[in-house]
């Protein structure tokens, strides 16, 4: 009897042990893998298999479903999440780990600021990536060229006096240096990419962006883009059209084209991620008149693919031994020096495409 009551304590004591390692398991497989549920048909209780390693990419996407299946026909190993109307999409382009959110839509600060933000703390992506559309505030710069955001300045970010003029930051007396930036201010103007970003980005676009078409130029003749690798990229939720206003602002500003991503190199820099914006250029106030119709919705295609199709190349290349030395996250203090320059100087050949086939206003 003694020994059989023994027995059965043994057992009971055996049976717990297993029942608790085998909660323990269930719970940390459910914690790792969390972030990365799919739902179908493959998943259950939002358990899949583990994803172990960390995303590598975290690309920023505005909302369009051509972008998103640009994506998805190239990802492997896809699982997506959802967070309210965000969605997430985990997989693997040339072997490296890459998670893509779609946040709606793309010119809203806040919809964007919590996507980045979630994008971010969920996944834990070691570099972010924008690829988008701007419009030109340079008359030089047109519709199929590709700008590399060094900087980004918040250019909706500012106070007036009474009479109207503008002054950058809504709290300017905090400001006391030409960028914006002093060590503890909340509010600085300009925001800096990381420069191992900027250089892949550049490199990427130059072997991608080889010619853009006479019929996207609004023109007699095609010509080769061209690819400003230090940009300043204006950002805000105005959109300009008027080239009086906009030559206003760019001399404040000093930005060459405009998208509603601040949040995109925000949230990063508070985060202390690496990241780069790519936009290319799809429409242009001070050059070929802004209109909303199919031409518009043409060069905004055209304007996405390329950018796509850098990030892509910038993928490919780190898969085949690009390195990323990068020891630049926060964004807050120029690491360029000289490089970005105030105001655009083009390339001798695109002066001279522009003033025999450009409208140039």
């Amino acid at each position: 009897m003694i020994f059989n009551k023994t027995i059965d304590k043994l057992s009971i004591i055996e049976n717990k042990t297993v029942y608790i390692l085998a909660v323990t398991l269930v719970t940390l497989v459910a914690a790792l893998t969390y972030p990365f549920c799919c739902y179908g048909e493959t998943c259950s209780n939002h358990l899949c298999r583990i994803i172990n390693s960390r995303p590598i990419f975290g690309i920023v996407l505005p909302s369009s479903p051509t972008s998103i299946g640009f994506y998805l026909s190239k990802l492997k190993l896809i699982h997506s999440y959802n967070v309210g109307r965000m969605t997430f999409y985990y997989g693997k382009l040339y072997h490296i780990s890459v998670v893509i959110s779609v946040p709606p839509p793309i010119g809203d600060f806040s919809y964007v600021s919590i996507d980045t933000y979630l994008l971010e703390k969920l996944f834990d992506p070691k570099f972010i990536v924008d690829p988008g559309t701007a419009g030109s505030h340079v008359s030089f710069l047109s519709m199929g060229d590709v700008l590399i955001g060094a900087r980004i300045v918040n250019y909706t970010n500012y106070m007036t006096s009474r009479r109207g003029r503008i002054q950058p930051g809504e709290f300017s007396s905090l400001v006391t240096d030409d960028e914006g930036y002093t060590l503890g201010n909340p509010n600085p103007v300009y925001l800096y990419s990381d420069p191992d970003l900027v250089n892949l980005a550049y490199t990427a676009a130059l072997q991608v962006a080889k010619y853009t078409p006479a019929h996207i130029l609004h023109s007699i003749a095609g010509r080769r883009p061209w690819i400003v690798k230090y940009g300043t990229q204006g950002s805000g939720t105005i959109w300009f059209r008027d080239p009086t206003q906009i030559k206003q602002n760019s001399s404040i500003f000093h930005e060459d084209d405009e998208a509603g991503d601040f949040p995109i190199a925000l949230i990063p820099t508070e985060n202390k991620i690496p990241f780069v914006e790519i936009h290319t250029i799809s429409d242009s106030a001070l050059n070929v008149p802004t209109k909303i119709g199919k031409y518009f919705h043409l060069c905004s295609v055209f304007a996405q693919n390329r950018s796509n199709k850098i990030v892509v190349r910038m993928i490919k290349m780190v898969a085949h031994g690009y390195r990323i030395v990068s020891t630049f996250a926060g964004g807050l203090e120029d690491p360029y020096s000289n490089n970005i320059r105030n105001k655009l100087i083009p390339p001798k050949y695109i002066y001279k495409w522009t003033m025999e086939n450009g409208i140039k206003r």
